[in-house]
C-alpha cells in the first residue's frame, strides 16, 4: 500500500485540509500497514534476531555494492572470499555435535602473501588426495597417525612407526634407492659383523678379468655363489668361492658343479692397493655372464 498523508490545508483553520476523522482514518491506515506486517517486503521478514525469506525455497542474498564487503562481528565476506577482520585471530569452522564440515570440489590453503600456509586440523581430517600447488614438498611438523591405507609413490620420512603395539603391514613391494636401517626386520637376520651384496660381471674375451673388489680394510673374508652362464654354448655352472687374506696376499678355495661336469672358469684372488680382488679366466672367449652373491666377514 502506499503511504496516506494527511492534507493539513493551506492555512491553519482555513478549512481545506482533513476533517479530523478523516485524517486519523489516514493515521490508522498507515499504523496497520506497518504494524501487519514487519516485513522489508514481501519477500523478507525480519522478527525478533531472525531474518527469513517468505517464498518456498528461495535463497536469502546479501550483496554490497561495488568493491565493499559484506561485514559481520569478526569476519567479512566479498565476492568468493571469506576474510578474518581481527589481527591474527583464527578463522574457525565449526559443527555441531558428531556433524563434519564438508568442502565440495577442491580444497586450496594458500598462505596469502607469504610463502606457506598451515593447515590445523583438531580432529579427523578425510580427504581423497593432498597435493602441493608447485614443486615444494608438503611438509608435516608433528605426527601423523594413519588408521587406515597409505597410498604413495615416494615416502621421506625419517622414521615409521605403529602408535600401538600392532605391526605396520606393508603388502607389496619396497623400492630402497638409498640405505635402509632398522633395528629389527621380520624375517631378515641384521648383520653386524658383515655385509651381504649381490653383483654382475660379463666376460667376451679369455684373458683374465676382475669379478669383484672389496676393501681389504673393512672385510677379512668373503663367500660368493657365482652363477655362470655361457648361452652361446649352452653351458652353465655355479662356482663357490671362498676368499680370505692376511693384508699381504690374498687366499681362494674354489667348488663348482657344472651342466659339462668341468669348471666354465679359473678364479684367483689377489691384493691391489687397499683392495682384494676376485679375478676370472673364461674358458672360451664367448660371452659369459657372471651373477653373485657375497657375504663377507669384517675384518
Amino acid at each position: 500500500m502506499a503511504q496516506l498523508n494527511i492534507n493539513i490545508g493551506s492555512q491553519p483553520n482555513d478549512g481545506t485540509g482533513d476533517d479530523l476523522r478523516s485524517a486519523m482514518q489516514k493515521v490508522n491506515t498507515n499504523f496497520t500497514e506497518l504494524y501487519g506486517a514487519s516485513t522489508i517486503s514481501s519477500q523478507i521478514t525480519i522478527a525478533g534476531n531472525e531474518i527469513n525469506s517468505n517464498q518456498t525455497n528461495a535463497n536469502l542474498k546479501l550483496t554490497a555494492s561495488g568493491t565493499g564487503v559484506i561485514e559481520f562481528e569478526g569476519i567479512e565476506i566479498g565476492d568468493n572470499r571469506i576474510q578474518g577482520t581481527r589481527s591474527n585471530e583464527a578463522l574457525i569452522l565449526s559443527t555441531s555435535g558428531t556433524g563434519k564440515v564438508t568442502v565440495e570440489g577442491g580444497m586450496v590453503i594458500s598462505g596469502g602473501d607469504t610463502t606457506t600456509a598451515d593447515l590445523t586440523v583438531g580432529g579427523n581430517l578425510s580427504v581423497n588426495f593432498i597435493e602441493s600447488s608447485d614443486s615444494t614438498a608438503i611438509q608435516i611438523g608433528d605426527s601423523l597417525n594413519i588408521s587406515g591405507v597409505l597410498s604413495a609413490n615416494t615416502i621421506d620420512v625419517n622414521a615409521i612407526s605403529s602408535n600401538d603395539s600392532s605391526e605396520i603391514q606393508i603388502n607389496d613391494s619396497v623400492n630402497i634407492t638409498g640405505t635402509l636401517t632398522a633395528g629389527t626386520i621380520a624375517g631378515v637376520t641384521a648383520l653386524t659383523r658383515g655385509q651381504v651384496s649381490d653383483g654382475t660381471a660379463t666376460t667376451t674375451s679369455s684373458t683374465i678379468a676382475n669379478l669383484d673388489t672389496f676393501a681389504k680394510a673393512t672385510f677379512r673374508s668373503a663367500k660368493y655363489e657365482v652363477s655362470v652362464s655361457d648361452t652361446t654354448n649352452t653351458r652353465f655352472a655355479l662356482h663357490t668361492l671362498r676368499v680370505t687374506h692376511d693384508g699381504t696376499n690374498a687366499f681362494i678355495n674354489d667348488t663348482s658343479i657344472s651342466s659339462t661336469g668341468l669348471p666354465m672358469a679359473t678364479f684367483s684372488a689377489d691384493i691391489s692397493g687397499s683392495d682384494v680382488r676376485v679375478r676370472v679366466v673364461p674358458i672360451s672367449s664367448d660371452s659369459t655372464v657372471y651373477k653373485f652373491i657375497r657375504t663377507a666377514v669384517n675384518d
